[in-house]
């Protein structure tokens, strides 16, 4: 699955293959993919954009919203 999602490190918003995203005991979540920034290399330093949480929402909860 791509997701919308920006660096925590250089801010660089990106669209990233995080494979099939899970959710862990604490509900939150959990990438199949290992994400790393194209601009600054972090590793695992990404947060969801207004986007990316609107794609985390309809994944998760799309057949209850319909």
């Amino acid at each position: 699955m791509i997701v919308n999602l920006k660096c925590g490190e250089c801010k660089l918003v990106f669209p990233a293959d995080v494979g099939t995203p899970t959710l862990d005991e604490k509900s939150s979540i959990v990438w199949e993919k290992k994400v790393i920034c194209p601009r600054c290399k972090a590793i695992d330093k990404e947060l969801l954009t207004e986007m990316g949480q609107s794609q985390m929402t309809q994944f998760f909860f799309g057949d209850y919203l319909k």
